[in-house]
């Protein structure tokens, strides 16, 4: 299995930024109020769900998800990587039942040692590629699901593991990153990653998203105090790349919120996931006109 070199994928530096960075500031404070974070969909009564577990077969560590889709033919799957802290199927609940309203099914599953899932509570972004890798790698086996055009929409530390699932040679038809710092103390044009030719190699985060092959929206506010949103979308505009669309919006927060990341200090977080209403129309429409 390709996961095995997925440990290997940050060097340390990175791993401690990103440690650094999101973890320590992140994860404990948001984990220990996920009930107030995360809410169940307005109107589950519209759709229809189906629970779809999978197994960390290295750990035999059994994890829980939930499937939410239309009643009606659908097409799309858009799987939802939430960032650092003890996060639920229930997390990014209002850009969740938005997909659904458009006819895209939604899938998102607990985190290791969280709601259903098995196994202890680990904030370690190997973690949560590790999960990822094995979520996604189990709903493609699926028989009714396996010809869908499934793709990920990855916040914060959640975009930064699905860019290593990607360059893991994991199968995503399209990649959305939210508020992701993938780019910090100028280590955008140094090897970090596994080459999928060669896992000995390392590429660079530049030379990743110059070979990108499938589409990508990459999209982040200016108000994110989690790394420069202008800096990183500079770089992402250089290479060129016809697979990349960029968008920056003016005021918002980590979570595309209007207003700045004051949350950290007042730890006001029941309204987190309530994204700025043109935020989530880029997203949305993005996503929708995906063919």
């Amino acid at each position: 299995m390709r996961y095995k070199h997925f440990t290997k994928i940050l060097n340390f530096s990175f791993k401690k930024v990103i440690l650094i960075f999101l973890l320590i500031s992140f994860n404990k404070s948001i984990s220990q109020n996920k009930s107030d974070f995360e809410k169940e969909i307005e109107h589950p009564e519209l759709y229809n769900s189906k629970d779809i577990d999978f197994i960390d077969s290295e750990e035999d560590v059994k994890l829980g998800g939930t499937l939410i889709f239309p009643k009606t033919e659908y097409s799309k799957i858009v799987v939802i990587t939430p960032g650092s802290g003890q996060n639920t199927r229930n997390s990014h609940y209002v850009i969740a039942e938005e997909l659904l309203k458009k006819g895209i099914a939604v899938y998102r599953f607990d985190d290791r040692g969280v709601g259903k899932s098995g196994g202890e509570v680990n904030f370690s972004v190997d973690q949560i590629i590790r999960d990822l890798y094995y979520a996604l790698n189990n709903i493609q086996k699926i028989d009714s699901l396996s010809k869908k055009h499934i793709g990920v929409l990855g916040h914060s530390l959640g975009g930064i593991a699905t860019i290593d699932a990607y360059q893991e040679g994991l199968k995503m038809d399209f990649l959305i990153l939210m508020s992701t710092p993938i780019e910090k103390f100028h280590k955008f044009n140094q090897p970090q990653y596994s080459s999928n030719a060669n896992p000995k190699i390392k590429v660079s985060t530049k030379e990743l998203f110059q070979n990108l092959q499938i589409p990508m929206l990459f999209i982040a506010g200016t108000n994110d105090s989690f790394f420069e949103c202008k800096k990183t979308a500079g770089l992402l505009n250089d290479l060129n790349n016809k697979n990349i669309e960029v968008k920056t919006l003016n005021g918002l927060n980590h979570f595309l919120r209007t207003g700045t990341d004051s949350w950290k200090k007042t730890k006001e977080y029941n309204t987190l996931y309530q994204i700025d209403d043109n935020a989530l129309d880029d997203i949305i429409n993005w996503i929708v006109d995906y063919k």
